[in-house]
């Protein structure tokens, strides 16, 4: 009985009164408009500052770098094909468009001039390229993020790309320089119920 009462006091003390539950409700809505404010004017400016333009740089970098992984997964012919699907899923959302060119593969043993995504994809997984290890490695900036329009900024990596020996990954056999196109746009983005316009990093040509 001693036990019981005591529960109820405690329910009774700490538990929320219909006050403290609307008082709750109101804070948590303000606290989610303020997110939203906070994401509109992260996401949905018409200019980049320098410190935005910079981060976006450095995502490129990096999504040039996930690219040569996808692109040996993809063509990787003893892996389970779920995963190499995925990959040219992951190559084709990290560039502008399946109609971007490649010219970084090679088929039939000889370098292709121009390879778009939709086709490199449809290749790959349909084992017409051959696996190869490679890196991309030195990425740097060439030429820096530049305003376009009010959806759109523009500018060009330059990196090498290192063939290695598949028994001695540290071994390079032959580096190649190339440039890649990256552009930072304006997409859709669903968020909960709103639909905001966020700016996001995609590859275009890599030659």
């Amino acid at each position: 009985m001693k036990i019981t009462v005591i529960i109820l006091s405690v329910f009774t003390t700490y538990a929320p009164s219909c006050g403290d539950e609307q008082a709750n409700a109101i804070r948590e809505e303000a606290i989610l408009s303020a997110t939203k404010n906070d994401i509109r004017s992260e996401f949905e400016t018409d200019y980049l500052t320098e410190t935005s333009l910079f981060a976006y740089e450095t995502t490129a970098k990096q999504k040039l770098s996930d690219l040569a992984e996808y692109l040996q997964i993809m063509t990787d012919t003893s892996l389970d094909m779920s995963f190499r699907v995925k990959s040219g899923d992951m190559i084709k959302n990290t560039f502008l468009s399946e109609n971007e060119i490649l010219q970084c593969v090679e088929q039939d043993e000889e370098p292709v001039k121009e390879l778009k995504i939709c086709l490199l994809i449809k290749n790959g997984l349909e084992n017409k390229l051959p696996h190869q290890t490679y890196t991309f490695d030195s990425i740097g900036i060439y030429k820096p993020l530049h305003r376009i329009d009010n959806t759109t900024y523009s500018g060009v990596l330059r990196f090498s790309q290192n063939f290695t020996d598949a028994a001695s990954p540290e071994q390079i056999i032959n580096s190649l320089r190339r440039n890649a196109d990256f552009w930072v746009i304006k997409e859709d983005k669903v968020f909960g119920m709103d639909t905001l316009k966020i700016w996001n990093v995609r590859l275009g040509d890599i030659r």
